[in-house]
C-alpha cells in the first residue's frame, strides 16, 4: 500500500503534504481562459472549451442536438463567434467544432495523455445551472469504462459529483489542468441524480481531433439491461436463474424493430457467446462494424420460447452525414 501511495504521489496524482495541494485559483484562471459556451439558434445550451489554438472546440454532441443547426461559441473574453461541426463521435457523445472566422490565438486545454485512477480529484469547468463558468469538484469513481444508455449507449467514464444543468460539454480537469474527459450525462433514479456524472474519456476526445472524420458508433436501436435489475414480481416470467439482457425500450424503424425485438424479450446470447453483463453485449457491438450482420438467441415469454435472430448493425453517426 506504502509502495503505491509513493507511485501515486510520483505521478501527480496524490499530494504528499498540504503544500503540494494543487492550485486550485492557478487550475481556475488557465479553464476559465480556454472554457467556452454554447449557443445553438441563439440558445445557451451547454458548456466546451478550446482544445487548440486555432479555434477547435470540444463539447458534448448533444449539446448541438442534430445538424443543420446555427452554432455559436461565446468566449471569455466576450466574443461571439460562428462554428461549424467537424466531426461528431456519438458513441462518446462528443463534437469537434470550429470557429468560422478570427485569426487570433485562443488559450486551450492540453488533452491528459491518461485517466486518473479512482479516489482522485478532479475539477469541472462549466456553466453550472448557466452561471457562467463554475469550478466543480469530483472524485474518479471506478478504473474501467462503462456504457451508459443517453438516447442510445455512451462509453463513458464515472466521477462522483452532483452535476447541473448547462454543464454538458464542460471539461474535467486533473491538478495539472489538463482534460481528462466531457462532462456528458449524470446517472439517475427514479429521475433524481444520483451524484455520478458519465464522462467522455480523454482517449476519445483525442482519436477525433486526431482524425477529425465522424466515428462509425454501432448500434441496435435498443436499450437493453441486465435480467436480474428487474423486480421479484416481472422475474416470475422468466426462468428461474436465467441471465441475459432483457430488452426495455425498442427505436421504431431500428434494427431491432426490424428485426422484430420487442419490449420483454431476453437476448440470451451474441453469437455463441452468453451474455451476463450489459457492458459485454455493448462491447461486442461496439467491436463490430456498421452493416455487419450478427445471431441474438432471443426468449420470448409467451411460450415460444428461444428463437435465432438475424440482426443488422446501424451506425449512428449516419444522420450527421453533412
Amino acid at each position: 500500500m506504502r509502495i503505491a501511495m509513493i507511485c501515486l504521489a510520483v505521478l501527480g496524482w496524490l499530494p504528499s503534504s498540504p503544500a503540494d495541494e494543487p492550485d486550485l485559483a492557478r487550475l481556475y484562471r488557465s479553464a476559465r481562459q480556454a472554457a467556452v459556451e454554447i449557443l445553438v439558434d441563439g440558445h445557451h445550451s451547454g458548456s466546451g472549451c478550446f482544445v487548440s489554438a486555432d479555434g477547435l472546440v470540444v463539447s458534448a454532441a448533444h449539446v448541438i442536438g442534430c445538424p443543420q443547426r446555427r452554432i455559436e461559441v461565446l468566449t471569455a473574453a466576450g466574443e461571439r463567434h460562428l462554428a461549424d461541426v467537424v466531426a461528431v463521435d456519438l458513441g462518446h457523445d462528443l463534437i469537434i467544432l470550429q470557429l468560422t472566422a478570427g485569426d487570433r490565438p485562443h488559450p486551450f486545454l492540453r488533452v491528459a495523455d491518461q485517466l486518473p485512477p479512482p479516489g482522485v480529484p478532479v475539477w469541472l469547468c462549466s456553466s453550472a445551472a448557466f452561471r457562467r463558468v463554475l469550478l466543480q469538484p469530483g472524485t474518479i469513481a471506478r478504473a474501467d469504462l462503462t456504457f451508459e444508455y443517453q438516447d442510445h449507449f455512451v462509453e463513458v467514464t464515472q466521477i462522483a459529483a452532483m452535476i447541473q444543468e448547462g454543464t454538458s460539454g464542460g471539461p474535467w480537469l486533473n491538478r495539472q489542468g489538463e482534460l481528462i474527459g466531457v462532462q456528458s450525462g449524470t446517472v439517475t433514479v427514479k429521475g433524481q441524480p444520483a451524484g455520478i456524472a458519465n464522462v467522455a474519456p480523454a482517449a476519445a476526445v483525442r482519436r477525433l481531433l486526431t482524425t477529425k472524420e465522424d466515428a462509425r458508433s454501432t448500434t441496435l436501436g435498443m436499450f437493453v439491461d441486465e435480467l436480474w435489475l428487474l423486480s421479484a414480481d416481472e422475474l416470475r416470467r422468466y426462468p428461474i436463474g436465467w441471465e441475459g439482457m432483457i430488452v426495455q425500450s425498442v427505436k421504431p424503424d431500428g434494427p431491432a424493430a426490424q428485426a422484430e425485438i420487442r419490449r420483454g424479450d431476453v437476448i440470451i446470447a451474441w453469437e455463441d457467446t452468453p451474455l451476463r453483463y450489459r457492458d459485454d453485449f455493448v462491447r461486442l457491438l461496439r467491436n463490430c462494424q456498421p452493416g455487419d450482420t450478427v445471431q441474438l438467441t432471443v426468449f420470448r415469454p409467451d411460450n415460444t420460447g428461444r428463437r435465432s435472430v438475424s440482426i443488422q448493425i446501424d451506425c449512428l453517426e449516419a444522420a450527421w452525414s453533412r
